[in-house]
């Protein structure tokens, strides 16, 4: 029975790890708009599995690697919407490496008619409408290739208190030029709930069914006029389906109007029209907002363009936008209104319609210029293709686009992109050769994971990581010695490895304390070596791309040597020279004379060679001169009984050698040393002299 439940444990657990696996197996498969990118991870560093490394460069194979779409140009395709490439390449300047993003868009495939409600008040006139027409060009010339080829419609209702609609929905924009120039006439009034009835009618009737259908409404939303509810229109609360905006709240609303009826409601008090029913803002704002809700619920995608709103304005437009993104603004005389529409035809017919790319650096990269990342570090430019399909900058295409970037972290904002237009970003980064961690000839992968969101809500589309490494250097020491018998050479010295050009504030500047053995003839050859416990490479520059110099230094040179240390071809190499002896002063030493009395019993005496010549009461021997030595002369008596004459050699007597031997703390001479010691001897000969002299009074 015990091994019954065993079983049956196990066999649960099992379960569990199954289900779990296939639970996983189900949620990565579910992920099927981004790629992947498969990364090695080995003692040559890391870098990606489906790569080809350039010098110290490593990039992704575009066009070869397998499991990925790549479109004609070996762009990594995301399913026709977007195409991205990353890649590093070695730049002007040791160590320093530019970084390139690159990403393209396309057209929406999907076609799309578009209704343009544009409040034709009386102030229509003079640059407003001057504005409003050259707004409408760009917009035609955002979307011209959409235009071209009638995946895009665009239909257009002009209102003040009358109603001017186009004769359905055009793709040629010179025809709405003129419908806006000669058709729509500019009067008082602004019945909005009008216009914006009239504009949702065109999409209904005259659309293609296949077709998204956009809203845009361009006015100041001051609605100042109104329809009366319908006689049986429910009432209803609001809970939330229209917001509140400066401090303006509507507490209920009907959705339900008499549109067919020649009374209204206006704001105005003092109207002629005998149609017009006075009623306070109030009034005309909530039944403004009720048919609002009621449009919104066709499913139609809705803009809104303020021109100068007013608060109550903002309240209208803000709830009229579809979302908080699709709310814009212009000026009272709409000479933004080109850039405002220019905004939603991104949206419109461009695969990328609001982009974002998140770039962060990777470990151990430095980003040039972080933290003062300005348009002087990195270069954002805009491409489209011209007829010849081939590249050439637009600058318009980057119009628009920011760049930030904190704690090394790069973000590209507002990528608009559709078809053939490409958007590239380059700047530089170094390796971090100063880290203590710092490998040579090792890959580092430049960044972390960088990504792109085509627009808000859309998933993150990966792009691959390119990596790059930084050279190390090794290091030979010997030692030599000079002048030193092999009894004095030590079993070992001590000595550090130090190098200049440092940058970083942690950056290392000596190693831990290293040994040369006699063992090992005292050279050794090294690639790593020991900092602060740590095994630490040798980089061959530094964080701005300069040489390391490096260089040793003995520790605890024996007393009574010299060390230097020279280099031979790639080899550092220390010397330990052991110093000459310099000649040492000795004290003069006098000896007593020692008389012995002879076979004549005359004494024989010898007077200092210095002084009268020594003379010798004996038969026939000269007296003989001897030069004066370093020492003090002594006096010899003759201890023979025969008495004896010194005669004077035609030689010297030999001085005697004073040898050097090893002192410690033994400097060279210095200035004025050779004087010193000419005042000395004269002073040991003074010396000597006064000796004699009270000898001989003795």
């Amino acid at each position: 029975m015990k091994h019954k439940r065993g079983w049956q444990k196990h066999a649960g657990i099992f379960f569990l790890l199954l289900m779990g696996f296939l639970i996983g197996s189900l949620t990565v498969n579910s992920e099927t708009t981004t790629y992947d990118f498969d990364y090695q991870t080995d003692a040559t560093g890391q870098y990606l599995t489906n790569g080809t490394a350039q010098g110290d460069t490593y990039n992704y194979k575009y066009g070869q690697a397998p499991g990925v779409a790549f479109d004609e140009e070996s762009y990594v395709n995301y399913a026709d919407e977007a195409y991205l490439k990353k890649s590093v390449k070695e730049a002007a300047g040791q160590g320093l490496f530019d970084v390139t993003l690159a990403v393209k868009g396309n057209q929406t495939s999907t076609p799309v008619d578009l209704v343009m409600v544009i409040d034709y008040s009386s102030s229509m006139t003079g640059e407003k409408l001057t504005n409003a027409l050259l707004g409408l060009q760009q917009f035609g010339n955002e979307l011209a290739d959409s235009l071209a080829n009638g995946s895009i419609r665009i239909g257009i209702v002009a209102y003040n208190r009358e109603i001017y609609t186009t004769n359905g929905f055009s793709t040629d924009i010179a025809y709405l030029e003129q419908f806006l120039r000669e058709t729509a006439e500019t009067h008082s009034g602004t019945f909005m709930q009008k216009g914006l009835l009239a504009g949702q009618q065109l999409l209904l009737e005259e659309s293609r069914p296949e077709a998204e259908k956009l809203f845009i409404h361009i006015g100041d939303d001051s609605a100042n006029r109104s329809y009366l509810p319908a006689d049986d229109a429910t009432v209803y609360q609001n809970t939330g389906a229209i917001r509140d905006y400066n401090g303006y709240h509507t507490e209920s609303y009907v959705e339900s109007f008499q549109t067919s009826a020649t009374a209204y409601h206006t704001t105005s008090k003092n109207s002629s029209d005998s149609q017009a029913i006075p009623v306070s803002s109030t009034v005309v704002t909530d039944e403004t907002l009720g048919t609002i809700v009621a449009l919104k619920k066709s499913g139609f995608t809705y803009y809104s363009v303020a021109t100068a709103p007013s608060a109550r304005g903002e309240y209208i437009g803000r709830n009229l936008a579809s979302a908080p993104s699709n709310y814009l603004t212009t000026d009272e005389n709409l000479s933004g209104l080109g850039s405002a529409l220019t905004e939603i035809a991104n949206h419109i017919d461009k695969t990328i319609p609001d982009g974002t790319i998140t770039d962060p650096m990777g470990e151990g990269i430095l980003l040039q210029g972080s933290g003062k990342f300005d348009a002087d570090q990195y270069q954002l430019v805009g491409w489209r293709k011209n007829a010849q399909g081939e590249w050439v900058e637009a600058q318009e295409v980057a119009t628009g686009v920011t760049v930030s970037e904190k704690n090394q972290t790069i973000t590209v904002s507002g990528v608009a992109l559709g078809e053939n237009e490409k958007l590239t970003l380059t700047y530089q980064v170094r390796l971090n050769t100063e880290a203590p961690d710092f490998k040579g000839e090792t890959w580092v992968l430049c960044n972390g994971r960088t990504t792109l969101i085509p627009a808000s809500g859309d998933e993150a589309l990966d792009f691959p990581i390119p990596s790059i490494k930084a050279p190390s250097v090794s290091l030979a020491v010997l030692k030599k010695w000079v002048n030193v018998s092999a009894a004095e050479i030590p079993d070992q010295i001590d000595y550090q490895v130090k190098r200049t050009t440092t940058t970083a504030a942690d950056s290392w500047q000596q190693s831990d304390r290293l040994t040369l053995e006699k063992a090992n003839d005292f050279q050794a050859s090294f690639t790593k070596l020991p900092v602060a416990g740590q095994m630490a490479d040798l980089p061959k520059y530094n964080n701005q791309g300069e040489d390391f110099v490096y260089w040793v230094e003995e520790v605890n040179v024996p007393d009574g040597f010299e060390s230097s240390v020279t280099t031979e071809g790639d080899t550092l190499v220390i010397t330990n020279t052991k110093k000459e002896t310099e000649p040492s002063t000795t004290e003069p030493s006098t000896t007593e004379p020692s008389t012995t009395e002879s076979s004549t019993t005359e004494p024989s005496s010898t007077e200092p060679s210095t002084t009268e010549p020594s003379t010798s009461e004996s038969s026939t021997t000269e007296s003989s001169t001897t030069e004066p030595s370093t020492t003090e002369p002594s006096m010899i008596e003759s201890n023979t009984k025969e008495s004896s004459t010194m005669t004077q050699n035609s030689t010297k007597p030999n001085s005697t050698e004073i040898s050097t031997l090893p002192s410690k703390g033994k400097q060279l001479p210095k200035t004025n040393e050779q004087a010193a010691d000419w005042l000395v001897g004269l002073g040991v000969m003074i010396v000597g002299i006064a000796g004699l002299l009270v000898f001989k009074k003795k």
